[in-house]
C-alpha cells in the first residue's frame, strides 16, 4: 500500500496513510523502510516525531520534518523566522503550509510522523488541516499512532482523518507462523519446539523477538545440526533477561552517563548537545557513542543520534532515581539554554526539573509561554502557572504571571478554569485598577463568547475605586457585549449609565465603543438608516483609539449596514478592500472575519458556488463547542443554506451536525443561529414535526423573537412566515409580517425592504397581488434568490386562482433565476411544479455544466490559471488577496469538476484548453 502511494506521488498525487500498532510491533521500522524506499524512488523525505515528555514546541514534528536532516526540505535559515508567538495562532500553520507546498512542488515528498498519539494541540490541528489544504500537491502523509494509548484529542483527530478519506494500516502482533519464519530466516535453520517456545515469549513483538535472537547468537546459546536449530541452554539471553541497569553497568562509565543523559533529552539528540551538557569536546564522546552504537542502544539517522526503540529509552529512564532524573533534566536544560536553544524547546524539561524559588526557571518558562501563546495557548497557560509556582512569594513577576495565565486560559477555551483562577488570584497580586485592565482585555477578546466577555466586564464593574475612564470603557464595552450576546433589552437598559460615564470621563476610546454599540442597538431595532449613521461615525473614530479589534468590527458592521439597505456594491467594495488589507497585513482574525462576511454576501447576491468556497474556509474544523461567536454561527448558517439551495446533502449534514452540538452554555445569540439552521433543514425536507419542535426549542414565547439579531439577513422574516404557515402557527406568521412592516416603516425608501414586507404579507394571506408586488421590488435589487422565491410563490398562488398560464410564466422565470444562481435543489422543486402543470422546461442557455471547463466559476478560473503557471497556494492567495485555504477550496472544487487528481494534470488540462481556444480567439 505504501509503495503504491509513493508511485502515485511521482505522478503528482497526494495521499494519507495512518499506521497503528502497539509498541514494538515495527511502526518506526516501517516508517524507516518507507523512507528508504522513497529515497530510492527520488522522493524527498521529511521525518518528525513526538515524545511523551515534550509536547511543548508548537507543531514540532512538522517543523522537524521540514528543517532536520542532511538534506532539509526547507531553507534552514527560515526556521528562525517562524512565527511561534504572533497575535494569531494560525500564522505558524500558514507558514508551514507554504513551506510544504513549495517543497512538494519542487519534488514529491514523503512525510513520516511518528508517535502522533503524544502530539500537541497545534500539531493535531496541523494534522487535520494541512493534508486537506495540500491535497492537490504530491505529499504522502504517513502518521504513526500507538494503538491503545491514544488520548481523546489525538483520537478525535484520527476519526477526522478517516472521515476525510485517510487509509489505515493496523500492525498486529506476529502470528505463530510468522514468528517461526523470522526465527528460521535469522538463525538460517528450522527451529525446534524449545526454541519456538522461547520465541513465542516475545508475544508477537518483532523488536523483542529480534532482541532475543541476537542475544542467543551473541551468547552462543544456539546450535545448528542438519538444518535444525536448538537451544544449548533453555534460558533467556542476558540481552533480554538482564535489567537495563545491568546492561549499562557492563559498559564504560562514560557510555552509561551518556545513555542516562540522552534518555532525558528525548528521542533524538546530537553530539553537540551531549558535549554541551557534559562540558567536553565532541571528540571526547566518539568512543562511548561508538560503544552505545555497537551495543545497539543507539542508532544514527539524518546526522542525529537516537535510541533504537522507545522501549530502550524508557528502560534507561527507569534506572534513574527520581532525584537523579530531575537533576539531569535541569543540567541538560542549563546547557541547552547556554547554547542558544529557544526557551520553548526546553520548557517541558525545565517545568519538571525546577524547584520553588527558582526565579531564573520562572522567567524562562514565561518566555516559553509567550512564544507559545498564539499557537498553543493551553500549554502556554500551564507553563505560566508552573512559573507562578516557582517564582518567590515576594517577586514582582508573580503579578505579570497571574495576568498572563488568566488571559491564556481564556484564549485556550478553558473559560471556567480561567474565571476561577482570575477570581482567586488576581486580587492577590494586582490593585483594583490593574485587575480591571486585565478584565477589560478579556471583555475585548473577540474570540471569546460574548456572554463570557460580558461576565468579565460585570465583575470589573464590581471593583471599587475605578478611574472614570476605565469604568467608562467597561460600561461601553459591556453595552456592546450584551447586544451581541443576544440580550438587546439588557444592553438598552445599561445605555443611560454608560452615556453618563462616557460623557464624564471624556475618554475617546470609551466614546468610540459606546457609539458603535448604539449603532448595533439601532441595527437590532431595525432602524438601519440610523445604525448606518452611528456606525459610520464610530468607524471614523476607531482608527485613533486604543481598541483595534473593535475598530475592525466597526468596518465590518458598516459593510453589514450597507447590505441591509440593499447597497451591495458599496458593501462588497468595503469587504474586498478590508480583506486585501487583512491579507497583506497577515491579520489572521481579520482574514477569517472578512472571508466569512464575503461568503455571506456572495450567498445573498446569488453566487452560490463562490459563496460555498469562502464559507468552507471560514467553517473549517469548527465543532459545536467551538462556535462561541456570532460570526462563526452566521457563517455556518449561510453555508448550510447554500447547501440546501445547491442540494449538497453532505455539506448540509456537516453544518447541522455542528449546530446540534451547540448547547445551553452557548450565548443566546449563537443558539438562535443554531435553531434557525435546523429549522431551515426541517422545512426543506418537509418534516413539519421537526420544524415545529425546532421553532420552539428556545421556548414557546421565544419563538416570536427567534430570528438571529446579529448578524441578520433581512429576508429571514419571509422564510419564517413560510414556516409558520406550514405548521399552522398564525401568531408567529403575524409577528413576522409585523416585523417586516416595522422595518419598512423605519426605512421607507429601501426597495429591498419593500419587497420583503410585500412577500411576507403575500405568503401569510395567500395574496397574489402582494407576491407580484414583492417580485417587482426584488427584480430592481441585488437579491436573485429572493426574486426567484417571490416568483415561485406567485406562480403557486396564480395556479391556485385558476390562472395557469400566468403560473407557468412565473414558475418559468423562477426556474431560470434559480438555475443561473446554481440553486439546483430549488430548480428541481420548480421543475416538479411545472411538470404538475404539464410543462417541461429545458434551459440549456442558462444551465452551467456540472463537469468540464465550462463548469468552473470565475473565481475558480482565476485560481486555476495561476496555479497552472506554477504558483503555490500562498502565491495565488497573495495575488488574489484570499486566504490560502480559500484557494485550496477553489482548487478542490476545480479538480472535482475537471475530474483530475494532481497539479500536473491541471497544468496539462489548462494548456490543452488554451491551445484549443486560441484558434477561436484568432
Amino acid at each position: 500500500m505504501i509503495g503504491r502511494r509513493l508511485i502515485e506521488a511521482n505522478t503528482g498525487q497526494g495521499s494519507f496513510l495512518i499506521l497503528e500498532g502497539r509498541p514494538g510491533l515495527g511502526k518506526t521500522a516501517l516508517l524507516r523502510a518507507a523512507a528508504e524506499n522513497a529515497g530510492r524512488m527520488g522522493i524527498r523525505v521529511g521525518r518528525g516525531s513526538v515524545t511523551a515528555s515534550d509536547q511543548v514546541v508548537p507543531m514540532g514534528p512538522f517543523v522537524s520534518a521540514l528543517f532536520d536532516g542532511h538534506d532539509p526540505m526547507a531553507d534552514p535559515g527560515k526556521r528562525g523566522r517562524l512565527h511561534y508567538s504572533l497575535e494569531q495562532r494560525h500564522r505558524l500553520l500558514d507558514e508551514l503550509e507554504a513551506l510544504l507546498e513549495q517543497a512538494a512542488l519542487r519534488s514529491p515528498i514523503l512525510l513520516c510522523l511518528d508517535d502522533m498519539q503524544w502530539a500537541d494541540a497545534g500539531s493535531l490541528v496541523a494534522l487535520q488541516t494541512l493534508p486537506s489544504r495540500l491535497a492537490n500537491v504530491p505529499i504522502v502523509w504517513l502518521a504513526a499512532f500507538r494503538a491503545g494509548q491514544i488520548p481523546p484529542g489525538p483520537r478525535a483527530t484520527l476519526e477526522a482523518l478517516r472521515g476525510w478519506g485517510a487509509d489505515s494500516l493496523l500492525l498486529t502482533p506476529l502470528e505463530a507462523q510468522a514468528t517461526e519464519e523470522i526465527v528460521t530466516d535469522v538463525v538460517r535453520a528450522r527451529p525446534d519446539q524449545a526454541l519456538l517456545g522461547l520465541a513465542q515469549r516475545a508475544h508477537g513483538s518483532p523488536f523483542l523477538l529480534m532482541e532475543m535472537l541476537r542475544g542467543l547468537e551473541e551468547e552462543r546459546l544456539l546450535q545448528v545440526e542438519s538444518g535444525r536449530a536448538s537451544l544449548i541452554e533453555a534460558r533467556l539471553p542476558r540481552r533480554v533477561r538482564d535489567s537495563m541497569r545491568d546492561r549499562l553497568s557492563r559498559m564504560s562509565e562514560m557510555a552509561g552517563r551518556l545513555a542516562s543523559i540522552a534518555a532525558v533529552l528525548g528521542r533524538t539528540f546530537s553530539f553537540e548537545q551531549l558535549a554541551a551538557i557534559l562540558d567536553v569536546s565532541p571528540v571526547t564522546l566518539l568512543a562511548p557513542v561508538d560503544e552505545l552504537l555497537r551495543a545497539e542502544l543507539f542508532f544514527e539517522v539524518d546526522g542525529a543520534l537516537g535510541f533504537r526503540h522507545d522501549l530502550l529509552r524508557e528502560a534507561v529512564q527507569a534506572t534513574l532515581p527520581a532525584s537523579a532524573h530531575r537533576a539531569l533534566q535541569r543540567q541538560a536544560v542549563n546547557a541547552l539554554i547556554a547554547t542558544g536553544v529557544p526557551p520553548v524547546e526546553v520548557a517541558s524539561a525545565l517545568a519538571a526539573s525546577a524547584v520553588e524559588g527558582d526565579i531564573a526557571a520562572a522567567r524562562t518558562l514565561q518566555a516559553a509561554a509567550t512564544a507559545l501563546s498564539s499557537s498553543d495557548p493551553s500549554t502556554a497557560a500551564d507553563l505560566c502557572y508552573r512559573a507562578l509556582e516557582l517564582a518567590p512569594d515576594d517577586d514582582a513577576l508573580r503579578g505579570a504571571l497571574a495576568t498572563q495565565t488568566v488571559l491564556l486560559l481564556h484564549a485556550a477555551g478553558r473559560v471556567r478554569e480561567g474565571k476561577d483562577f482570575a477570581d482567586r488570584m488576581l486580587r492577590q497580586f494586582l490593585p483594583d485598577d490593574q485587575e480591571a485592565e486585565v478584565r477589560l482585555t478579556l471583555a475585548g477578546m473577540i474570540a471569546l463568547a460574548p456572554d463570557v466577555r460580558a461576565a468579565a466586564g460585570r465583575r470589573a464593574l464590581e471593583l471599587p475605586s475605578l478611574p472614570p475612564a476605565l469604568r467608562a470603557r467597561h460600561l461601553a464595552v459591556l453595552t456592546h457585549n450584551l447586544l451581541v450576546a443576544g440580550e438587546p433589552a439588557q444592553s438598552e437598559a445599561l445605555l443611560p449609565s454608560a452615556r453618563e460615564m462616557v460623557a464624564t470621563s471624556a475618554d475617546p476610546t470609551a466614546a468610540f465603543a459606546l457609539e458603535l454599540a448604539e449603532g448595533g442597538l439601532a441595527y437590532a431595532r431595525g432602524d438601519f438608516g440610523r445604525a448606518l449613521e452611528l456606525v459610520s461615525s464610530a468607524g471614523r473614530k476607531g482608527g485613533s483609539t486604543a481598541d483595534p479589534a473593535r475598530a475592525l468590527l466597526a468596518r465590518e458592521w458598516l459593510s453589514e449596514q450597507l447590505a441591509l439597505l440593499g447597497r451591495y456594491g458599496e458593501s462588497m467594495q468595503i469587504t474586498v478592500e478590508c480583506l486585501k488589507a487583512a491579507q497583506q497585513g497577515r491579520q489572521g482574525f481579520g482574514v477569517r472575519l472578512w472571508e466569512a462576511w464575503y461568503g455571506r454576501q456572495l450567498f445573498q447576491v446569488g453566487r452560490l458556488a463562490d459563496a460555498s468556497a469562502f464559507l468552507e474556509a471560514s467553517v473549517e474544523k469548527l465543532e459545536g463547542p467551538d462556535v462561541v461567536g456570532v460570526f462563526e454561527a452566521a457563517a455556518i448558517v449561510a453555508l448550510g443554506r447554500v447547501a440546501i439551495h445547491t442540494g449538497d446533502a453532505l455539506q448540509l449534514k456537516r453544518c447541522t451536525t455542528i449546530m446540534r452540538e451547540v448547547g445551553s452554555t452557548n450565548a443566546l445569540s449563537v443558539r438562535r443561529h443554531a435553531v434557525w439552521l435546523l429549522a431551515h433543514q426541517a422545512s426543506a425536507v418537509g418534516d413539519l414535526t421537526e420544524l415545529r419542535r425546532h421553532l420552539r426549542l428556545l421556548g414557546d414565547r421565544e419563538r416570536l423573537s427567534l430570528l438571529p439579531h446579529f448578524p441578520q439577513d433581512v429576508t429571514d422574516p419571509v422564510h419564517l412566515v413560510r414556516m409558520a404557515v406550514a405548521i399552522g402557527d398564525a401568531d408567529l406568521a403575524e409577528a413576522m409580517v409585523e416585523l417586516a412592516a416595522d422595518r419598512l416603516r423605519r426605512n421607507p425608501d429601501v426597495l429591498l425592504l419593500k419587497g420583503i414586507a410585500a412577500h411576507a404579507r403575500g405568503i401569510a394571506a395567500g395574496s397574489l397581488d402582494d407576491l407580484l408586488e414583492a417580485a417587482r421590488w426584488f427584480e430592481q435589487g441585488p437579491r436573485p434568490l429572493a426574486t426567484a422565491s417571490a416568483l415561485e410563490d406567485a406562480g403557486v398562488a396564480a395556479n391556485a386562482h385558476g390562472r395557469q398560464d400566468e403560473a407557468v410564466a412565473m414558475l418559468g422565470d423562477a426556474l431560470e433565476t434559480y438555475t443561473r444562481a446554481g440553486a439546483a435543489w430549488d430548480a428541481g422543486r420548480v421543475r416538479g411544479r411545472l411538470r404538475q402543470l404539464g410543462v417541461r422546461r429545458r434551459l440549456s442557455t442558462v444551465v452551467r455544466p456540472q463537469q468540464g471547463w465550462a463548469a468552473l466559476t470565475q473565481s475558480e478560473l482565476d485560481v486555476v490559471r495561476l496555479v497552472a503557471q506554477g504558483m503555490t497556494n500562498r502565491m495565488v492567495a497573495e495575488k488574489l488577496f484570499l486566504s490560502a485555504h480559500t484557494v485550496s477550496t477553489h482548487l478542490r472544487h476545480a479538480f472535482t469538476k475537471l475530474e483530475i487528481r494532481s497539479r500536473i494534470e491541471l497544468t496539462d488540462f489548462v494548456a490543452r484548453h488554451e491551445q484549443n481556444a486560441s484558434p477561436a480567439l484568432s
